[in-house]
């Protein structure tokens, strides 16, 4: 039986004023929108045989229309870098999410289709294949106004290759409007103050999972410690974080800080509290 397919979704609501003059603006959406999609949703077999092995695969990839807007050039081409990999920066995104999709596919029947042959040759039955054969690949962008000036981009990852669990993980990008610059955590952060930020982000992760164990008393590290967060490592602060218009957030994929099973930790910090630490 086959497995049910990722149904991927994105709504992408922008408002109609101007980040920047000069730079990339995000307006209301139109037939000219100032974000496009580009959605593939295929189900490829191992090998030419519909009962072969097979890879539920499905892009849902949101971008910025490029029509006389060198900002949104070097923005999207910032964004193929980073999410799709160095071979695809240089390409147009239609062209770069396409390429991306041949390799992968191309990927899986030579190096898997590998394997399944010699399988099947021992193999006296079909059901006797392991399922492990199967794959599921899943990709979402997600671009969208954060703070004035700033240009926000996520991705979200999800690979099943059969074994004990899937893996996820969350891409977060940050882009100045007005040049297209990608920012890092040091661009906008304060050096000096990155002990007050680890602070400010490990009272704001206490207070998370004091919500979500309400029955139990969470005060320290060593509680922290006892649902195994913060066991291998001490807080820090994460590549990936998002200027939103509200509040900076903050994004622990699975095994950053705790075990698969707690899942990404999101931690989100209002501006009133950390703009003295910030250099923007």
């Amino acid at each position: 039986m086959k497995r049910n397919r990722m149904n991927v979704g994105i709504v992408c609501m922008m408002l109609l004023s101007a980040l920047m003059a000069g730079g990339c603006s995000l307006k209301a959406q139109t037939d000219d929108s100032p974000v496009l999609h580009i959605n593939i949703v295929e189900e490829v077999h191992l090998v030419e045989t519909p009962s072969s092995p097979y890879c539920d695969f499905s892009i849902d990839y949101s971008y910025l229309n490029e029509a006389d807007d060198s900002i949104a050039v070097v923005i999207n081409r910032l964004i193929q870098r980073e999410i799709l990999g160095g071979d695809y920066a240089s390409l147009l995104p239609e062209a770069a999410v396409d390429s991306f999709k041949n390799a992968y596919i191309r990927d899986y029947r030579t190096e898997v289709g590998r394997l399944y042959e010699a399988e099947r040759e021992q193999a006296t039955s079909t059901e006797e294949i392991p399922n492990w054969f199967n794959r599921t690949y899943s990709l979402v962008t997600f671009v969208e106004e954060g703070h004035e000036g700033i240009i926000n981009a996520t991705a979200q990852i999800f690979v099943d290759t059969g074994g004990a669990h899937p893996n996820q993980w969350g891409r977060w990008l940050n882009f100045d409007a007005s040049t297209g610059k990608l920012l890092t955590k040091e661009e906008v952060f304060q050096t000096s103050a990155k002990a007050d930020i680890e602070q400010l982000l490990f009272d704001q992760l206490m207070l998370l999972q004091a919500d979500l164990y309400p029955n139990e008393t969470l005060k320290t590290l060593e509680d922290l410690q006892q649902k195994g967060i913060l066991r291998h490592t001490a807080m820090y602060i994460p590549d990936n974080f998002l200027l939103g218009k509200e509040e900076v957030s903050f994004l622990f994929n699975r095994y950053d800080i705790a075990p698969y099973s707690a899942g990404e930790i999101v931690i989100h910090v209002p501006y009133e509290a950390i703009k003295p630490f910030m250099k923007i």
